[in-house]
């Protein structure tokens, strides 16, 4: 029994020395891709200063303070990370798009959608169909 116990701390130590290398490793080429890049195109479009690896990691990490997570994670309100554009099930429709009701009203929106949206889109387009049809005679 305690073999197996102790494969399996051995594992799971081998599993995060391998982890944390590779996240070096990866932040190493990571950093040499962004000194590459700025002093290719950089120096040369723009006639700025070539910089070094160190300047070219402290650049990642100032891009990662500005503008946050390159990955896609949930955000406080719950998005995946790809922006609230990909809640839009219907083209032209807005369902789970909270943020135009502020305040109290925000969170019914979504069940409002769900609930009446389709009836209330489907009457509004046969209400422009008729109006089209109306202007055509």
């Amino acid at each position: 029994m305690e073999k197996k116990h102790g494969r399996k701390v051995m594992k799971i130590i081998g599993m995060v020395f391998a982890g944390i290398v590779f996240a070096v490793l990866f932040a190493f080429v990571f950093g040499l891709a962004v000194q590459y890049l700025w002093n290719y195109f950089m120096s040369d479009i723009f006639g700025l200063k070539t910089i070094t690896y160190w300047q070219a990691f402290a650049l990642v990490i100032l891009a990662k303070i500005l503008f946050g997570s390159f990955g896609a994670h949930r955000g406080r309100h719950g998005h995946n990370g790809r922006g609230r554009w990909n809640n839009w099930t219907h083209p032209g429709c807005s369902e789970g798009r909270e943020w135009d009701f502020p305040g109290e009203n925000s969170r019914h929106y979504r069940d409002f959608w769900k609930d009446e949206g389709k009836k209330a889109f489907e009457e509004y387009v046969k209400k422009i169909k008729t109006a089209e049809t109306n202007l055509e005679d």
